[in-house]
């Protein structure tokens, strides 16, 4: 169900620019028709068979970056950071101080798009794969012309894909490393889990439905229960139980001080991307 300032953004229908339509472009594309958050989507992408699979979906499409962006009242930036400065390059005659930016490319700084469209009211989000399923986590930060109108209709998009925070652009680095990258550290999770069902003999299929849904439960049960996950932990875990036991596998394994250690490697490879791109 749309949100109530995504049906104020939806009253205005705006066209939306999506530049770049890989499984990103089109999770968001999915989400902006679904909310009737725009009276046109148009796409571009150097792969035909990305176009094709937009047209399926209702999505007009083009070849142009620039015609694209023309067309357009909000332009989302949804290219490989390498690609980013062409694709700033070619569109840079066509956006004014009246077009929404909003970039989600990894590591890209603020203002290096900024330095490339001047009068552009820019923000940079990141989004996750869970997009495509819905259950995105974006962060957004705005740029320096960008207005608390700007950020809404920015956060009315990034909520049509699952739910929205703002913070401050210092901190992408870390959101990029913790949420972005995560869901891959939470499929090896699962895979982990299914592989002990299966090693104590469940079939394969059952296995990871359970550790799957059980993901998900636990998931849903930090986000609603307002409880720290010691807590909820605490919960689970009964004196010379069964979960106990395990969790005394995983302390001893170093799990928490594996992923904290992910996070950290990962946002450091982050800001290494940022500096060799965009220094």
């Amino acid at each position: 169900m749309a949100s109530a300032e995504q049906k104020k953004i939806a009253s205005r229908k705006k066209v939306v620019a999506i530049l770049g339509a890989g499984k990103m472009g089109e999770a968001l594309a999915r989400g902006v028709l679904r909310a009737g958050l725009a009276s046109q989507v148009i796409a571009t992408d150097v792969l035909e068979s990305r176009l094709e699979a937009m047209k399926k979906i209702g999505v007009k499409t083009m070849k142009s970056n620039a015609d694209a962006a023309k067309a357009s009242d909000m332009v989302l930036l949804s290219v490989k950071p390498k690609d980013m400065a062409h694709v700033l390059d070619g569109i840079s005659t066509a956006i004014g101080d009246k077009r929404l930016v909003i970039s989600i490319a990894a590591g890209v700084p603020l203002s290096f798009i900024e330095q490339h469209l001047k009068k552009a009211k820019v923000v940079r989000a990141m989004p996750n794969i869970a997009a495509t399923v819905q259950e995105a986590i974006t962060a957004l930060a705005p740029g320096t012309n960008a207005s608390p109108e700007d950020l809404e209709a920015a956060k009315a998009l990034f909520t049509s894909v699952g739910r929205c925070i703002v913070v401050d652009e210092k901190l992408m680095d870390a959101i990029t490393a913790l949420s972005g990258s995560g869901p891959g550290y939470i499929f090896a999770i699962i895979e982990g889990l299914t592989d002990g069902g299966v090693k104590t003999g469940l079939p394969y299929d059952i296995a990871l439905q359970l550790a799957a849904q059980t993901v998900l439960g636990a998931s849903k049960m930090v986000l609603e229960a307002g409880k720290h996950p010691a807590e909820l932990r605490s919960m689970v875990a009964t004196p010379a139980g069964t979960t106990i036991e395990g969790l005394a596998i995983i302390e001893e394994s170093g799990l928490r001080g594996t992923l904290i250690r992910a996070v950290e490697a990962a946002t450091r490879r982050g800001k290494e991307i940022s500096q060799s791109l965009f220094s």
